[in-house]
């Protein structure tokens, strides 16, 4: 049978906090969560915009400059919009998701 003790085992509780800590932040408030998945595709929709207005060129998430004049451009920024607002849709479809969820679980008798 294993040990099951964690002091044996070498996990100490300062080291299990920071385990904890480093992984993927979480947001607790739902609707919060919502807010945040909107404000970062429009903060994303208009570093875009200006930059397309500005140069013609974008910098794209991956760190790719995108030359509006090209094909190849114009579908590399059809490419990464549409990921932006698929994450956008996934983060607000959770947040959805959570609140059903949390409203379940405060009308359970």
């Amino acid at each position: 049978m294993a040990n099951s003790n964690p002091q044996q085992l070498n996990f100490t509780r300062s080291l299990i906090q920071s385990v904890n800590r480093n992984k993927i932040p979480f947001v607790y408030d739902f609707p919060y969560g919502e807010y945040r998945a909107q404000r970062n595709f429009f903060d994303e929709l208009s570093r875009v915009q200006s930059q397309l207005i500005d140069n013609g060129k974008v910098r794209l998430g991956t760190g790719q400059e995108a030359d509006l004049t090209s094909t190849g451009g114009l579908l590399a920024l059809q490419i990464y919009m549409e990921t932006v607002d698929s994450t956008k849709e996934a983060m607000i479809g959770l947040s959805k998701t959570g609140q059903k969820n949390d409203n379940k679980l405060w009308t359970l008798q």
